[in-house]
């Protein structure tokens, strides 16, 4: 962490002295910056602020040449670039669920989306909840500890992605809640911090916190221990007593946001992905793959000629060097078969 703020230091000072033109200046959200904070350090070609929806208006006004986002925009927001947009897909991440319940480390607690969903629409509001307890058997949960929820206050990507994951898998969050959304109506006992790096430890401050983050995040704020394993159905195939043969059947399986289980969610069927290089990504029906994996973008206005600072540092973030950086921050490397895709789109931008 001290070297990424050292980097970004010294790029403030070089852009002080006249350098920032020769600079791609990034601005967006929250859930890819550590990489792309990173890659800008290491390559000397870019800088990334954090910005949110903002960032997309930059594009408009030009105060920024690039937008980092992890979602695909509505139509709204796109239109907030002022003009018509190309994307360019960079890495996977995901989003971590993590809690705090005394003398139990959260690794080693199961939960399943519909779980999730009853916890964050309010209809499940105790640690010793049925739904709770029954993938959770291996462990002694307290018999009556408050579940309180830490959000984020303002419009967030994470909010959005997290929603979607449970408006995806959970009918009472649907209902409750609603569908996706950058600042969901939360029930439950809510706790709302004004940023998305204040729920870590709004979570650890509170006995049976629950709160939702971005992997890269998690892991910067050492809340490794407290990252639950999330549950989805999956085909197993088990073993018939002692006749060699086995039988398949239809199970949930708790999966922790591993990179190897993020990247098996990138391991998408080719029909998956639109033609403007987008995938949806959560709850992907590949096997062992994490449920919340988010694929991130750099976004760019493909109706202006592309700067040469921009296309070299687009060009860096599909780099081997690049990709091969992205374990030790937090996120998973793309797919063989996009990063080819993005850099053709690349080599044909204008």
């Amino acid at each position: 962490m001290t070297g990424i703020t050292a980097g970004i230091a010294l790029i403030g000072i070089a852009a002080a002295g006249g350098l920032a033109a020769t600079m791609a200046n990034g601005a967006g959200a929250e859930l890819p910056s550590a990489a792309y904070q990173a890659w800008c350090t290491t390559s000397k070609l870019c800088t990334y602020t954090v910005a949110d929806s903002s960032g997309v208006r930059d594009l408009r006004t030009g105060r920024a040449t690039w937008v980092g986002e992890d979602e695909e925009l509505t139509p709204s927001e796109a239109r907030l670039a002022g003009g018509p947009i190309a994307y360019y897909p960079t890495m996977l991440s995901g989003i971590a669920v993590a809690v705090n319940i005394p003398d139990i480390k959260g690794q080693g607690v199961n939960l399943t989306g519909a779980a999730l969903g009853d916890i964050f629409s309010g209809t499940v509001t105790n640690w010793n909840a049925g739904r709770i307890r029954a993938t959770n058997r291996h462990l002694r949960l307290p018999t009556s500890l408050p579940i309180t929820l830490c959000v984020p206050r303002k419009a967030s990507g994470e909010s959005w992605d997290m929603s979607e994951y449970l408006a995806k898998v959970s009918p009472t969050f649907r209902k409750r809640v609603g569908g996706q959304s950058l600042k969901p109506r939360w029930k439950g006992s809510v706790v709302r911090v004004n940023h998305v790096s204040a729920v870590g430890e709004c979570m650890l401050s509170h006995k049976g916190g629950i709160t939702f983050l971005p992997v890269a995040d998690a892991l910067r704020e050492g809340l490794t221990h407290d990252i639950v394993a999330v549950g989805k159905r999956e085909k197993v195939a088990l073993k018939v007593g002692n006749t060699g043969k086995t039988k398949t059947v239809v199970r949930h399986v708790f999966i922790h946001p591993t990179e190897d289980a993020i990247q098996k969610a990138g391991h998408f069927a080719a029909t998956q992905e639109k033609s403007n290089l987008t995938v949806d990504l959560i709850n992907s029906a590949a096997p062992g793959a994490y449920p919340i994996t988010i694929e991130a973008y750099a976004i760019v206005r493909k109706d202006r000629k592309m700067s040469v600072a921009t296309r070299k540092t687009i060009a860096y973030f599909l780099s081997n060097e690049a990709q091969a950086m992205l374990p030790g921050l937090g996120y998973a490397p793309l797919p063989k078969s996009q990063l080819a895709q993005a850099k053709r789109q690349l080599a044909a931008a204008k």
